[in-house]
């Protein structure tokens, strides 16, 4: 693969922030399974990278029902269909990664999105979470977090590699009360001190 070119993925960059504005512009969502849940169905075949403990399996069951679940982890403890991106073979609607691409260095992101990209046919999805850097507690209180990827970088790496961006969300789910808290009574601190109440972003795209 050729070395990530910087000026691309610069204009790319820009490309999804005059797309989707700044993080305050961009859509709340509950949780990451809300999300998903919207991009299959029946018969979709998903494919789980750094699957954990391969709790998605069940919990898609619950909205898909009848579907086809792979797992790829390079953690030898779970009983995993792949333990490498580049054994996987095979082609998925729906490909995702939970907070697991801030794990890995720049280079090394662009190389497994271009996997994926490789194994998403027409119209295959991506769906990846993040922490969002404009909450800063959520990549700095992991030692294990190398990369921190703002929501319009991680947009234009995946277009870069050849997905196209088509929604991006701030992921937060709370009690009522403090909903009510940070979303409206603090909203114009948070907002003055360029930081979010969101843990995480979540971004969705397609391979035209």
């Amino acid at each position: 693969m050729a070395e990530l070119d910087w000026s691309t993925l610069y204009a790319a960059r820009r490309d999804i922030a005059k797309r989707f504005g700044d993080i305050w512009s961009l859509p709340l969502a509950r949780r990451y399974y809300n999300v998903l849940s919207e991009l299959g169905g029946e018969g979709t075949r998903l494919l789980e990278i750094g699957a954990g403990d391969r709790a998605l399996r069940e919990k898609m069951r619950g909205y898909w029902a009848d579907y086809v679940y792979s797992s790829c982890d390079i953690d030898s403890q779970g009983a995993h269909d792949f333990s490498h991106i580049d054994e996987v073979t095979g082609q998925y609607d729906v490909i995702c990664g939970f907070e697991i691409i801030e794990h890995v260095t720049l280079g090394d992101a662009q190389k497994l999105l271009a996997c994926c990209a490789a194994l998403s046919p027409q119209g295959g999805r991506i769906a990846l979470t993040t922490p969002n850097i404009f909450y800063p507690p959520g990549f700095l209180r992991d030692a294990t977090h190398i990369t921190p990827f703002c929501y319009d970088e991680l947009g234009g790496l995946l277009e870069v590699v050849g997905y196209r961006v088509t929604a991006i969300y701030r992921l937060h789910h709370d009690s009522l009360i403090k909903k009510v808290m940070k979303r409206w009574l603090f909203y114009p601190l948070f907002r003055l001190l360029g930081i979010d109440f969101a843990h995480q972003i979540m971004i969705v795209a397609e391979r035209p």
